[in-house]
């Protein structure tokens, strides 16, 4: 079997998608993983073949992120339209591909809109992949702007439906109504580097990460947040991209800041801070671990189901400086029940068949 990956367009989706392609591919398949110019490094690093899309570098997501809307819905819009764009342009590149490497079957996250396109053209199935607990279809309305004509071209009134759709998200968390799917274990992977053993040993000291990705917390509003958490007796640990890393030490050389694989440095935290960003929240609820949600963007309304079921405390937009992610930091170290809640959604998130036991589903799908 031939399994081609498209998991999306940012890093993240690159790493949620990795545990199912690499159990496809050490059952003996075929796997290759496909995505714009600015994510095949991180493909790469998970150790999977990758083929390149488009030619969209980290500039040019950098400057659409720079003129996206303010509004949640606007964002939301102007998201979908661009996701739409890529998977429409990436289309021919990828039929050029199945000349010489043709795929039995196509795996694309709900963001990923050429997926099913390319799967309609090869005429294989395909499998719609959850990446993290988020509700895809607020890019939809955008999407469709896009999307529109090159269906009616095909002759369809909509996207073609996935022939198997894998959801990460824990039973408990999933919203009424969520499409029927099945359940796969969230297994995080991450780009690894050569480990020092503070990074897998838990401190002396509670310890609290603070990650955002590479799009928030730059510069000196996350020295300062770091600076602030450290004031209550913790170490605090700053997952950042090498760039952001560096300001912090030059700003505070008490703080440990680099790249730092999420995965290993997880299980040793009491609490995570971040964006709410679909890989930390998924890697964080994995590992057990408290979050602390302060800035949100589209994903806002999963990132509220996970506080409101006691394992997050998610600031509202008018309580994000500094001052008030520390004080969520302390009700978050100081209340044992947070703790305890994330624990349960780890062990649910346990209790799913893992990324191997997909395999025979994919097997007889192509079968």
């Amino acid at each position: 079997m031939k399994a081609l990956f498209i998991p999306g367009n940012s890093p993240a989706t690159v790493y949620t998608h990795a545990a199912l392609a690499t159990a496809v591919r050490n059952a003996g398949h075929e796997v290759f993983m496909a995505g714009i110019q600015w994510v095949l490094p991180d493909i790469v690093s998970v150790g999977l073949p990758a083929v390149r899309t488009s030619p969209i570098d980290l500039d040019d997501v950098m400057a659409f992120m720079a003129g996206m809307p303010a509004d949640p819905e606007g964002a939301a819009r102007a998201a979908g339209r661009v996701y739409a764009e890529i998977g429409v342009e990436s289309l021919d590149p990828l039929v050029k591909m199945a000349e010489h490497w043709r795929p039995d079957l196509v795996v694309g996250s709900p963001m990923y809109y050429g997926a099913a396109l390319l799967a309609q053209r090869l005429s294989v199935p395909w499998v719609m992949l959850e990446w993290d607990r988020g509700d895809a279809s607020i890019y939809h309305p955008g999407a469709m702007e896009v999307l529109r004509p090159v269906l009616d071209g095909l002759g369809l009134d909509r996207l073609p439906g996935p022939d198997l759709h894998i959801d990460v998200c824990p039973p408990s968390l999933r919203p009424e109504g969520a499409p029927e799917s099945v359940t796969m274990r969230f297994v995080p992977a991450n780009p690894q580097r050569h480990l020092e053993p503070w990074m897998y040993t838990r401190a002396d000291r509670p310890r609290v990460a603070i990650t955002g990705g590479s799009r928030v917390f730059q510069g000196d509003r996350l020295a300062r947040t770091a600076r602030a958490i450290g004031a209550l007796g913790v170490e605090v640990v700053v997952a950042a991209p090498e760039p952001v890393a560096a300001q912090v030490r030059e700003s505070d050389p008490q703080v440990r800041a680099g790249w730092v694989p999420l995965d290993v440095l997880a299980p040793t935290c009491d609490v995570i801070v971040h964006h709410g960003g679909g890989a930390t929240d998924m890697t964080s609820m994995a590992c057990g671990v408290p979050q602390l949600i302060a800035i949100q963007d589209v994903s806002a309304v999963e990132m509220r189901r996970i506080a409101d079921a006691g394992a997050a405390i998610m600031l509202d937009p008018d309580r994000q400086e500094v001052e008030d992610i520390a004080r969520a930091c302390s009700t978050l170290l100081e209340s044992p029940s947070y703790r305890a809640r994330a624990r349960e959604l780890a062990a649910e998130n346990a209790a799913q068949p893992g990324p191997a036991a997909m395999v025979e589903r994919l097997e007889r799908l192509v079968g």
